[in-house]
């Protein structure tokens, strides 16, 4: 299979979608955002070019003829050379059952039709900008870099990452505005402008989507205390965490977890 050379510097995208205006309406909201867009119109073809092409995330339909989106999940998980791209369902059903159902098959995130611009914007970047900054370690290290005395001409693109990175290192504290700003030797009018272009949100509302994500991978990654992951990303009152969490993902904690398999489903 023919792919087209990446744009360089640009994360790639995967659209499965065998329903050409959700396709069209998905690219005119992500037009002008500097991805890399890839459409697959059917399952077959969508396991094709994600394996060819090795985006960075994939928006997936569930409902197709032929091989539908939880068979394609499925598929991209079992075969090593997708198993981690993370893919994100695009459903018109919301219902607590499909969704764990999406999430058991391997998903990351899900998405109701009909389909709201700030929230696919969103969403998108949010899980791009999670997966260039997995390795905390890394994220303190470009922190340290960013800290050195410059001469304030930095592309917005390195603010962005190091603003990033300054808010994965201190997530259950994070800083005010002012003070990421004053790190960056930038203002906070132009810190604010530069996420907004990038994902649409404010810091402020970048960082509470990094922390619910955050917590989702904990939750699938291993057997941490729920309260504990709650704590981790900032949430002191669990009831507060579990509140945000249903309403970012539609289940709760304990629910998310049990879905993603036996090995999460232990009491907590």
């Amino acid at each position: 299979m023919t792919i087209p050379e990446r744009a360089q510097g640009r994360p790639r995208l995967l659209i499965i979608d065998d329903q050409p205006e959700s396709v069209g309406l998905l690219l005119s909201y992500l037009k002008g955002r500097e991805l890399d867009i890839l459409v697959a119109l059917d399952g077959e073809d969508g396991i094709g070019k994600a394996t060819a092409g090795q985006p960075e995330l994939i928006l997936l339909d569930i409902t197709m003829p032929g091989l539908d989106g939880l068979s394609v999940c499925r598929r991209l998980k079992a075969d090593p050379r997708t198993a981690e791209i993370p893919v994100v369902f695009l459903s018109a059903s919301g219902t607590i059952e499909d969704k764990l159902q999406g999430f058991a098959a391997g998903a990351i995130d899900y998405i109701t039709k009909p389909f709201f611009e700030e929230e696919v914007v969103a969403r998108v970047f949010v899980h791009l900008q999670t997966r260039q900054q997995m390795a905390r370690l890394e994220a303190m290290a470009l922190t340290r870099a960013m800290s050195v005395e410059g001469d304030g001409t930095r592309s917005d693109g390195d603010c962005f990452n190091a603003a990033v990175a300054l808010l994965q290192e201190h997530m259950a504290d994070a800083p005010r505005l002012a003070e990421i700003a004053q790190r960056l030797e930038i203002t906070e009018r132009r810190l604010t402008d530069i996420f907004r272009r990038r994902t649409g949100m404010t810091v402020f509302d970048y960082f509470v989507e990094m922390r619910l994500e955050t917590a989702r991978r904990l939750l699938e990654g291993g057997q941490m205390q729920v309260q504990l992951i709650a704590d981790q990303v900032g949430y002191r009152n669990p009831g507060d965490f579990t509140r945000a969490f249903r309403n970012r993902y539609g289940v709760s904690p304990r629910e998310y977890r049990r879905a993603c398999g036996p090995s999460f489903g232990s009491p907590v």
